[in-house]
């Protein structure tokens, strides 16, 4: 069974696959799949065996925050 690694490298922020998530770049944790979502979604399985987890890397662009609009 996974556990959350001592060190809290990835703080709250674990997402499952299948859950909802927003837009952004979101890295496997153990492997080097990323995923890139341009829009809400669903995060996929790992299709292994194992359950697949993630961690959001970075926001999609235009989601940063403090980024104006003209």
């Amino acid at each position: 069974m996974w556990q959350q690694p001592d060190d809290e490298q990835y703080g709250d922020e674990i997402f499952l696959a299948g859950e909802l998530v927003k837009a952004g770049v979101y890295k496997q944790i153990g492997m080097d799949r990323e995923i890139h979502l341009d829009r809400v979604d669903h995060l996929p399985a790992s299709f292994d065996g194992r359950i697949a987890c993630y961690v959001l890397m970075r926001p999609a662009v235009g989601q940063h925050k403090g980024t104006n609009a003209a």
